[in-house]
């Protein structure tokens, strides 16, 4: 659990407060010198940056899931797929793309996780990841087609620009609001991560 959950829950059972309760920048979060554009009319934006290939970014995935369906409209969830200069990451992350271009997603996302991290498949060209969706039910000949598509392009132009600006050094990392970056070990664990999350987002709404 994070220190200052730790310490708030300290705080409600002795009847005190506690200015140590909240998380902090510079400790639990860093802010961006330059705020990000922010593109969602609705919930808070919050940023996932990810590969397929960390196994961590598979640990955190769960969760991650049902933090998004406890926040619901709160929040406007994107995930951002990185690739640290790594081919097969790379690769991993054109899947990704090639996944949202097609409207399939909801199909691929978890699944491409799964085959990964405990079926032990190994993805190494475009045609692997074409074959793999195709056993999924996707048109394998269209995603296979996407991969070099301008969309595709586009969206990796946009994700490697967004991990620039963000400094991103690490996955997954979370962003809120275009201008607060939290990683896993300054927040004290995945979880100590939602919890920050959280806290920044209710922040946001209440205008603070």
């Amino acid at each position: 659990m994070a220190r200052w959950m730790m310490t708030m829950l300290a705080a409600l059972v002795l009847g005190t407060g506690s200015a140590m309760a909240a998380p902090q920048a510079g400790n639990e979060y860093r802010v961006l010198d330059q705020p990000q554009p922010v593109e969602t009319e609705g919930g808070v934006q919050v940023r996932e940056f990810f590969s397929y290939g960390c196994p961590h970014c598979n640990d955190f995935h769960p969760l991650l899931a049902d933090w998004q369906e406890r926040m619901g409209d709160r929040i406007a969830l994107e995930h951002v797929p990185v690739s640290f200069g790594r081919d097969s990451w790379k690769l991993l992350a054109k899947a990704f793309y090639v996944a949202q271009v097609l409207g399939v997603l909801d199909t691929t996302h978890d699944a491409v996780f799964k085959a990964i991290h405990e079926d032990g498949r190994r993805f190494s060209s475009p045609e692997d990841i074409a074959d793999f969706y195709g056993e999924l039910g996707v048109d394998r000949d269209k995603a296979l087609d996407a991969f070099d598509s301008f969309a595709v392009t586009m969206k990796m132009r946009r994700a490697e620009r967004l991990a620039r600006e963000y400094r991103i050094q690490g996955t997954p990392t979370l962003t809120v609001a275009g201008q607060y970056v939290i990683d896993v070990r300054a927040a004290g664990g995945q979880a100590g991560m939602l919890d920050v999350a959280s806290y920044l987002v209710e922040r946001e709404r209440s205008g603070d």
